[in-house]
């Protein structure tokens, strides 16, 4: 196990275990999807994530281009577009964690501002199929306000 300081976390990380994890993964799964909200996340992948959030993944084991899951929730005023997604690490962390439940099926996230565009959290949870050792698992929340970067005549509304 190795510890990564980050912000106001202590994250307590098996870097082997979790970058062995990743390199199974052929894709991140906009990648996977025909939906072109999750094609333009793709094509805007590489200028999404904040420089201090690659190399965090980097030292997590986690490669940034194979998230989990992406959803883009809506088309804001200013015209970015507005996405969640998330990450997994085996381990542990000692800090605030994102989730905030709102009763007792609902909750909400409180993720910390990096840039006026990206915010991050983490949060703990259990048996998650993709991981073949199902306890200690962080999942990394971010949301992410980006612009239309694929065919304009594709873009949502």
């Amino acid at each position: 196990m190795k510890k990564v300081n980050f912000r106001n976390w202590e994250l307590i990380v098996d870097k082997d275990f979790t970058k062995l994890t990743y390199d199974k993964a052929t894709m991140g799964s906009s990648d996977g999807c025909v939906c072109n909200e999750c094609k333009n996340f793709a094509n805007f992948r590489e200028n999404t994530y904040p420089e201090e959030i690659k190399q965090l993944f980097n030292s997590l084991g986690i490669d940034y281009k194979k998230e989990f899951e992406t959803c883009h929730y809506s088309r804001q005023k200013n015209g970015l577009h507005f996405y969640g997604s998330y990450f997994l690490f085996k381990g542990r962390f000692i800090g605030k964690d994102c989730k905030v439940p709102l009763d007792a099926n609902e909750y909400t996230f409180d993720l910390t501002p990096i840039t006026e565009n990206f915010s991050i959290g983490f949060r703990k949870v259990n048996d998650f199929d993709l991981f073949e050792e199902k306890e200690n698992i962080v999942q990394i929340e971010i949301e992410t306000k980006i612009p239309w970067s694929i065919d304009k005549e594709l873009e949502c509304e």
